[in-house]
């Protein structure tokens, strides 16, 4: 049986492989059950290939759905807007770097 969009997301970025994951998350958002989660991943996604802006917004997009008995959602979110921020502090070469190894 073949595996859902998400589940070859989620095999893709464990490896590192965010440019794949990200092309599987795109497809696996539509699920609306896992919406939230998949934007969250995507962000992180992006934010391994180098794109900090476009990963705030996902994580702008998905502040606005969560509610506060989104308990394990809200700490990944917080997890991953920490990463954002901290990859704001890269050097220009050094996420030009990131983007190229996620080509």
């Amino acid at each position: 049986m073949p595996k859902s969009d998400y589940e070859q997301g989620r095999k893709e970025f464990e490896t590192g492989r965010w440019t794949r994951a990200y092309t599987y998350f795109q497809k696996a958002v539509k699920d609306e059950a896992r919406a939230a989660e998949v934007r969250i991943l995507m962000a992180r996604c992006l934010l391994g290939m180098g794109d900090p802006d476009s990963a705030e917004r996902e994580l702008k997009n998905v502040k606005q759905v969560l509610s506060d008995r989104d308990h394990e959602l809200i700490s990944h979110f917080e997890q991953a807007w920490s990463q954002m921020k901290e990859t704001r502090k890269l050097k220009p070469e050094e996420l030009a770097a990131r983007r190229k190894a996620a080509q």
